[in-house]
């Protein structure tokens, strides 16, 4: 009698009807709850645990980047906001006499932490030189911005080698060398690109994944952060491996030939008002590396990352990332397979989009 009776509650008809009205209370109790905010956060306290790991993350972010900023194993991402800071100030039309007095004795420190780190490329370090010698060129002195300019001689001191080039300081827009590329030839290079699901059994070279990603970098980041990685990975057991990972890539990630998990760090930021940062440089930085792909003869397939508290838990582990990384995006790269399907996927018009207020 028990076990007919455990099997009537076990069964698939029954189990759907229970999830049925799980899902229909839900709803009830999520439309009653949006109504006022203190409700909508009972609700998340209460019944749903979908931003738990967010809100985690983002404290430990917070604990990260307090911990970084006393000396703790120092990120660049304060030094490198600070000295983007200063661009902006060399750059303002009419330019102050005097400005980033508030923080440059704060920049210098953080300087001097890196370097004791080892965090600072060399890149980096060209920037910093080039773009705080102008700065100390051009700011009128004071008490402070002495102390700090004293503190650069120091730093400059004890430096084995100085490659400060020019084009690493502000510049006049004037010299830039432009581009050939015309508007008609990059339209057709984003109308050529679609999300490519088929490949050719034909590894992807690393050299050709680290040339688009040196140009997915030149992409806009808030204050010049870049609070992101891209974990490349060209072996194609492996790409496959993770590419299953997320959900939606169920019928054909078994033939990716590269995969690359582009990972934010919201230990860059200090509160809670920037933790959306992550994915909009993230996103932007993914674009250019995609159209980069492309004139290499390369498909991409973007694969949205889910919030799911098993795929985080279980990427987490493959990448070794730490409570405050979070997964992005995954980025399927290979050879497209000549007669591989792709979708249409019609697109929006420019029409159905522009918004033009009265």
């Amino acid at each position: 009698m028990l076990k007919t009776v455990l099997k009537k509650i076990l069964s698939q008809p029954l189990i759907e009807k229970l999830k049925l009205l799980r899902e229909k209370i839900d709803t009830k109790l999520a439309i009653m709850a949006s109504r006022f905010r203190f409700s909508s956060a009972l609700y998340y306290l209460i019944f749903s645990q979908e931003f738990r790991r967010e809100m985690q993350s983002v404290l430990l972010a917070r604990k990260r980047y307090h911990q970084s900023r006393s000396g703790h194993s120092p990120d660049s991402y304060s030094l490198r906001r600070n000295i983007h800071r200063l661009e902006k100030g060399l750059i303002m039309y009419p330019r102050r006499p005097v400005f980033g007095e508030g923080y440059i004795l704060e920049t210098m420190t953080f300087w001097e932490l890196c370097l004791v780190s080892g965090r600072l490329s060399d890149t980096e370090l060209s920037w910093i030189i080039a773009v705080t010698s102008e700065y100390f060129a051009k700011v009128a002195p004071t008490a402070i911005t002495e102390a700090a300019r004293l503190i650069r001689e120091s730093i400059i001191d004890e430096l084995t080698e100085v490659n400060a080039e020019k084009d690493h300081a502000p510049a006049v827009y004037a010299s830039l060398t432009g581009s050939d590329i015309n508007f008609d030839q990059f339209s057709a290079l984003c109308k050529n690109r679609h999300s490519v699901r088929w490949f050719e059994p034909r590894r992807v070279s690393r050299e050709l994944l680290d040339a688009a990603v040196n140009v997915a970098i030149t992409a806009p980041s808030a204050c010049n952060r870049q609070p992101f990685k891209f974990y490349v990975f060209n072996e194609p057991a492996r790409a496959q491996s993770l590419g299953s990972i997320p959900m939606g890539t169920a019928g054909f990630a078994h033939n990716f030939q590269a995969i690359v998990v582009i990972v934010g760090d919201l230990s860059a930021y200090p509160y809670e008002k920037d933790r959306h940062i992550i994915y909009i440089d993230s996103g932007l930085a993914a674009m250019q590396f995609q159209l980069a792909l492309e004139t290499q003869g390369l498909g991409s397939c973007t694969i949205n990352w889910p919030d799911i508290e098993r795929h985080e838990q279980k990427m987490a582990t493959e990448l070794s990332l730490m409570p405050y990384e979070r997964p992005v995006m995954l980025v399927a790269v290979g050879y497209p397979l000549a007669q591989g399907k792709i979708p249409y996927s019609a697109k929006k018009d420019a029409k159905d989009v522009v918004v033009r207020p009265e």
